[in-house]
């Protein structure tokens, strides 16, 4: 399905105000590091790599690391429409347990936009299977990309 926000998406996610993000940033040392790409369907996706560092119980990723991937790719998904939003409202459902050390797919998607507030999607992906959701309300804060990161 195509969005009016497609009509100007630009390739990849980055964002100059996510340097230091902890998904997505590259000058934050103890980031994620995730690289976003857009896809041709609107959609975003990444991969996590999978560590020990994020367990939570052992060789289980830890909740709030599954949350924070699923945060991030809805924000994500929302650079790559060149909107600059932040969570107003997010619900999480566990599905399954996540590996720690496993590589998993994150996506994200905007399920509906009526601006400044964006219904969003995401998913987690493991080994084929979808093993926790999310659904968000994100509120468009269009003067965080004037702020600079301190």
């Amino acid at each position: 399905m195509t969005t009016d926000l497609q009509a100007g998406c630009v390739p990849g996610t980055t964002h100059h105000s996510h340097a230091r993000c902890i998904v997505c940033g590259w000058a934050n040392p103890l980031g994620l590091r995730l690289a976003f790409r857009l896809q041709p369907d609107g959609r975003v996706e990444a991969t996590f790599g999978g560590n020990g560092i994020c367990e939570g119980y052992p060789n289980r990723l830890h909740g709030g690391v599954i949350s924070l991937l699923l945060d991030g790719a809805m924000t994500n998904c929302l650079f790559a429409h060149q909107c600059t939003a932040v969570t107003a409202k997010m619900e999480v459902k566990f599905r399954y347990p996540v590996k720690a050390r496993v590589p998993a797919i994150v996506r994200a998607w905007i399920e509906k936009a009526y601006p400044p507030l964006y219904r969003m999607k995401a998913e987690l992906e493991q080994e084929g299977q979808t093993k926790a959701t999310a659904s968000a309300l994100f509120m468009e804060q269009p003067e965080l990309d004037e702020e600079k990161a301190s």
